[in-house]
């Protein structure tokens, strides 16, 4: 059993577009409305990212306000910013699935 699972029902706050890295692999991030409390007034917005064959999928089915259920992992990542470390945290698409909600 793994430890870092993410499980997340929401919709696309944008069109997926895919980038190319410098090697030639695809990739594309987008960010996932979810809705956090049951009156519906409440919404968290989370980064997720996905790579190769998952992220052209998205991108032929994922238009904006699509509702999508997406199960993956967090990862975090660092860059620097005028000398200053700043972290962030994604969720990594393993798979989703469309939803007719």
């Amino acid at each position: 059993m793994k430890n870092n699972h993410v499980e997340l029902k929401g919709t696309l706050t944008r069109n997926i577009e895919v980038s190319r890295s410098q090697k030639g692999n695809s990739f594309t991030k987008f960010t996932l409305k979810c809705l956090r409390d049951d009156q519906g007034t409440r919404f968290d917005y989370v980064g997720c990212i996905a790579f190769g064959e998952i992220a052209e999928k998205l991108e032929i089915v994922g238009s904006s306000d699509t509702k999508f259920k997406i199960i993956g992992n967090l990862q975090t990542s660092s860059y620097k910013k005028d000398d200053q470390k700043i972290y962030s945290m994604n969720v990594v698409v393993e798979s989703f699935e469309l939803l007719n909600e």
